[in-house]
């Protein structure tokens, strides 16, 4: 094992963490905050600084990373990213207890959008704002952007972006690594601004747009006031995060392909049109059995699309109580909270592709038994999907299904309501946010259910291997 150069990449990524910081202390600057929140954030600032510098002075003399290194730096970064974001919120008093800064900013980079706060009028500006820019930074992947701006000429982290990268399949927009993770940050950035000046437009003052499409960006869901969306009173504003969400729920790679004119692949694309299927199923579905409940259809419309968009892209911004809905469409907000977003997405889950995979698995297994001698093969998108690639998708749905039953039996005793337990679960693994059959946040958990949820924000980010492997001992081993 690589450990030199586990530590001196690790190091680079706490200095650049501790330059993002500086954002917020702008924000502080502007609006004039207080002392003790500069003092949190520059006491953070030096930390990371200090441990970062310490890390890169002596180089390694070898500088390539196998799998297991890759796994080891992804996993190590998310969790000491996550620590180091949550001391500005205790050193300054906001969130005083650090298991409760911890899930928060876990919860942030992650994308989650789950929150322990009552009351976010309790956050500075400043800090309000970090807990937003997480979800940006945090939405394409910590390690895209580190590897978009570090120098890596030699193309010899591609196992620390396999390791990232949400998907069964991992691939490369361009042959280099570093100009894929630039143009993926591009396209990205891009479409974040467009929103910007999209909520701007629609009458969001500019502090908020800025929070609000780092949300959809981020496909996160932290707001600026309690009642999220629901503030702006604004039907347009409504649509428009419905639409912004579902845009970053959609692959990357696809807007690539739009910008080199090929239209057709994206399209035509199995995954894209799966997605906007169960979107438009589940709005229609959810439309109709909440009608009595609004005063129109055109109300019970638009709900009914943002709940869905926000839970199928894990984005989770809220709006309005969804507690007195039918168990019917609830069941529906919880089935959408598994299956997430697009691979190469910003959005969460288990993921369509995976779905269509399984489901064209089931289909085989079915006719196989009409013709035992027939061979069958599995396409996505005109291309042979491998029995290996088939088996990891069956693998990765076992340890998914293993480690969801398990965190609800561990979470249950915490609460008994089986619904807020399963949502909550399902909410934190999936990167959703919102817990379902209550309004309250997840301050109602022990602190020893937030720091499981905690991890498993980040394993469900990871998708589940490198946290699982983080605590095997076979990893740490020197072979």
């Amino acid at each position: 094992m690589n450990r030199s150069m586990i530590r001196f990449l690790l190091a680079k990524l706490l200095l650049i963490e501790a330059v993002l910081l500086l954002v917020p202390v702008a924000i502080a600057l502007y609006y004039q905050e207080s002392n003790q929140v500069f003092i949190a954030l520059f006491s953070t600032i030096g930390i990371l600084t200090v441990l970062g510098g310490a890390g890169v002075v002596i180089k390694p003399k070898e500088k390539h990373i196998y799998a297991k290194e890759g796994v080891l730096i992804v996993s190590l970064c998310w969790i000491l990213w996550s620590f180091f974001g949550a001391l500005p919120f205790v050193f300054s008093g906001q969130i005083p207890n650090l298991i409760d800064a911890f899930f928060e900013i876990s919860s942030g980079f992650t994308t989650t959008g789950a929150t322990i706060l009552n009351d976010v009028s309790v956050l500075s500006r400043s800090l309000l704002f970090w807990r937003s820019f997480t979800h940006l930074i945090g939405g394409m992947g910590v390690l895209v952007f580190a590897l978009a701006i570090m120098d890596n000429a030699q193309n010899s982290h591609m196992e620390v972006m396999r390791a990232e990268v949400p998907g069964p399949i991992f691939g490369k927009v361009v042959s280099k690594l570093k100009n894929t993770a630039q143009i993926l940050y591009v396209l990205y950035l891009a479409l974040f601004v467009l929103f910007i000046i999209l909520y701007y437009m629609a009458g969001m003052p500019l502090y908020d747009s800025v929070v609000i499409a780092m949300g959809t960006a981020g496909t996160g869901g932290f707001t600026v006031y309690n009642d999220g969306i629901a503030h702006y009173q604004s039907s347009l504003i409504t649509y428009l995060t419905s639409f912004g969400v579902l845009v970053f729920g959609v692959n990357f790679n696809l807007y690539y392909y739009l910008m080199l004119r090929r239209v057709k692949e994206f399209f035509f694309d199995e995954e894209l049109r799966a997605y906007f299927l169960i979107v438009i199923t589940a709005t229609g579905l959810i439309t109709l059995n909440t009608l009595h409940l609004y005063h129109s259809l055109a109300d019970s419309f638009e709900m009914a699309l943002f709940q869905v968009s926000n839970i199928i892209t894990t984005t989770g911004f809220g709006y309005g109580n969804t507690t007195n809905w039918p168990l019917f469409s609830q069941f529906i907000l919880l089935l959408l909270m598994a299956i997430g977003g697009s691979a190469g997405s910003t959005a969460g889950g288990l993921k369509i592709i995976r779905g269509l995979i399984m489901a064209k698995i089931a289909k085989n297994q079915v006719l196989s038994t009409l013709s035992p001698h027939r061979v069958l093969t599995l396409h996505v998108n005109q291309a042979v999907i491998d029995k290996d690639t088939q088996h990891k998708v069956l693998k990765y749905f076992v340890i998914y299904v293993m480690i969801l039953i398990s965190l609800i039996f561990i979470i249950s005793l915490d609460n008994n309501n089986l619904m807020i337990v399963t949502s909550a679960v399902f909410s934190c693994f999936n990167n959703i946010g919102p817990i379902l059959g209550t309004t309250a946040s997840f301050s109602i958990f022990s602190p020893f259910s937030k720091i499981l949820l905690a991890f498993a924000m980040i394993a469900g980010r990871l998708e589940i291997y490198p946290i699982l492997l983080l605590f095997m001992r076979r990893t740490w081993s020197k072979r």
